[in-house]
Formats: structure tokens, sequence, C-alpha cells
């Protein structure tokens, strides 16, 4: 392996457990002799040096956690303390109430030993699912909007909808773009990495990333100036701005911002359904395993509400009374009966799941937009924390 891969895979936890499970160690999932000293260089590496790494403090509206809890979890073991922290808000006191789960940073060790004896460990699967153009052009179209991929210069982009007259600009681009805005994210990423929003508002490019924040020093598109003649960037023009953005040269995807359903509370950005679907066997039937959504209140949070309207309690600071008054608008309408158009997205996730190779858990992100919902993107390596966390709620998964 590379130089730089060798000092991440150094600086990432083994896939070992300690005091969990009635066992004082264990190992997920089998191993060649030759990688033992590899994990055990990770593992001195997170209790000699990552130690140092961690806040001295717990961040604004945090409460300190006991060291009794912290020792065993985030030293022994590989959480994070603001893994933690979501714990605790749950209720959990002791390592014994959280030695029962798993940490995030083990997701991939804990999917890697459940697909050990599935056909090829659910590599076709996992290769179609890393590919988010891959993924949309076998997607049904009533369940995606338009895209198209962006490739580095001197590849053109590859369309799927041309304007006659405009052969390399897809016919849904300058609509997009003047309108609600057009979303570029990476073609293999995840965890929100990169996900940006650009809208022309007549002279300005207006950008807007959709998870987190963009860098107090992030440029802005020079050559979509604030002067009188100022156009609209073509899609190479605002590839080149993304990946100044994103300090990056990888290619990008490229489609509308969508918009959820207006039988749906308004919000900004749009809501995201996220359902989960599980097959115990590639002969088996797929069904929804969880499913919740992910709701932007304001200000920069967002609250993980089940499709029945259970939410998960806000480990950080108290919400704001505006913050407040949007939860209980969401949560209200959920507990009430969940609306066509998300119980649509969980239809449509399984049967999506249904398309796919031999695979045994998917998590779908779908916008619940009207008529259909239309589909983000699927993760076959998806993080346990959230999931988890309902899970310690009892909470049901809601059936399509």
């Amino acid at each position: 392996m590379g130089f730089q891969r060798l000092i991440s895979t150094l600086q990432s936890p083994p896939p070992w457990r300690w005091l969990a499970g009635g066992r004082p160690w264990q190992r997920l999932g089998s191993a060649p002799l030759w990688r033992v000293p590899l994990e055990l260089l990770q593992q001195l590496h997170w209790w000699l040096i990552r130690p140092w790494r961690w806040p001295r403090r717990p961040p604004k509206g945090r409460p300190a956690l006991p060291w009794q809890l912290t020792l065993p979890a985030c030293w022994l073991n590989s959480y994070r303390p603001a893994e933690v922290s979501w714990w605790w808000a749950l209720g959990v006191r002791s390592w014994s109430q959280l030695a029962p789960y798993s940490p995030d940073s083990l997701a991939g060790a804990l999917h890697a030993k459940r697909r050990q004896h599935w056909p090829d460990h659910c590599r076709p699967a996992l290769q179609l699912l890393a590919d988010k153009a891959a993924l949309l052009a076998c997607t049904p179209e009533r369940w995606r909007a338009p895209f198209m991929l962006l490739q580095p210069q001197p590849s053109t982009p590859q369309p799927h909808g041309v304007l006659e007259g405009h052969p390399e600009i897809p016919a849904w681009w300058w609509e997009a773009l003047m309108a609600e805005g057009v979303v570029l994210k990476p073609q293999r990423g995840h965890a929100g990495r990169g996900v940006i929003r650009f809208r022309w508002t007549g002279s300005a490019l207006e950008q807007q990333a959709l998870f987190g924040q963009l860098p107090a020093d992030a440029p802005y598109a020079a050559e979509a100036a604030l002067a009188a003649d100022a156009e609209p960037p073509t899609p190479t023009q605002l590839l080149a701005h993304w990946h100044r953005l994103c300090r990056s040269d990888e290619p990008a995807l490229a489609a509308p911002y969508l918009c959820h359903s207006t039988e749906l509370p308004a919000a900004d950005p749009a809501v995201v359904v996220r359902v989960i679907t599980s097959r115990p066997s590639p002969e088996a039937p797929v069904a929804v395993r969880q499913a919740w959504l992910e709701v932007p209140l304001c200000e920069g949070v967002v609250a993980f509400i089940s499709a029945d309207g259970v939410s998960l309690p806000n480990p950080g600071e108290p919400l704001t009374a505006a913050q407040q008054d949007a939860l209980d608008r969401w949560t209200k309408q959920l507990q009430s009966g969940a609306p066509l158009c998300v119980r649509a997205c969980l239809e449509a996730a399984a049967a999506m799941h249904q398309l796919l190779p031999a695979i045994d858990q998917v998590a779908w992100d779908w916008i619940p937009a009207s008529p259909e919902p239309l589909l983000l993107e699927g993760n076959g390596g998806f993080g346990l924390l959230v999931p988890q966390l309902f899970a310690r709620l009892s909470t049901p998964a809601l059936q399509p």
C-alpha cells in the first residue's frame, strides 16, 4: 500500500473489542497473520497517541462525561467522545449499558463480517453503490432526477437528456441553475463530503454547503463576477469552481436541487428520508429494517425523527425556541401518520434493493418528493450510530 494509505490505516482503530460480549477481547471477523502486527500498531496508536487529540473540555452545551464511561468506551475501545455524548443523551450511564452496541469506527468491520458467507462478499453490489452515477443510471426513471457526470478536463460531460443546439449541456441545466439550483457532489464519496448547491441569481453565483459549512476562505466564482453582462456558468466552469472549493480534481455528479413534497412542513435544505433495507439471505425477500427523517431545523441543527414521529434527543446545546417549534411541527405530523410521500420512500427502497446484485443491507437516501420519491444515493457501508440509537429507543420499523 502507498505511504499515505499506510499512515491513514495506522491512524484507524483495529477491529478489536474489549470487555464486550462477555469476553475480555475479541476480533471482528478473520484476518491473515500478516495483519496482526499492523493491527497491534493500530491499537497502540489508539491507546497512546489518539487520546492527546481529544478535547480537554466538552463542547459548549454538552455535559462532562464520567471517566468510568469514557475510559472503557473511548480509550480501551474506539468510541469517539462525541459519539458517547449521543448515548449519554439517550440515558446510557455505564459501560455495561453501552457494551452491547458497537462504535461507529467498526462499521466497516461489522459489515464485512456479516458478508463473509455471501456470494463474492457482496462486492458487485458494493461497487455499484459506490458509483453514484452508475447507481442512478440503473434506477427507474420515476425515482430519479436528471443528472450528468462531469469529468475533469480534457474529458467532456456525459449528459442524460440533451438540449438541441447545445449538445454538451443537458436541457435541465439552465432552468435548474436559475431556479432552485444545481447540486454538485463527488461521484464517489460519503458522509456529505463536497455536496454543494449552486444557484444563479441574475448576476452572481450563490453557493451553499448542504452538509456542514464552507470554510471562511472558500473562493467565490471570479468568472461569475457582478458584471452587467455576466452569464451563468456552464457545467465545465462550475466543475472547475467546485474543484477549487473542494481542493480536488475528482469527477462530480451534477443534478437539480430537489425539494420535498408540500405534504411535509417547509425546511431548507430539503428533508432526507433514510431507509435501511435488509434480506437475511440472497434468496430471501427484502424488508424495511429502519426508516427515519433527517430534518434541518435551522442554524445548522439537524433532527433525526423516526417515520412514526420519535425524535432522538439532542446531545448538544438546548434547542432555541424556533428550533423547538420546528421539531414539534414535524413530530406531531409524523405521529398522526406518515404522509404518502414518506411511505413511498420505503416502498421504493425495498424495490431498489431487489434490483441490486446480492447484498444483505443497504441504507438509501431519498427526497420525499411528489408524485414519486427521488433517490439521492445508496450506501452499503453505512454508519451504525443512528440505527443503534433508534434500536435503543425500540422504535419499530414503519412498513411500506
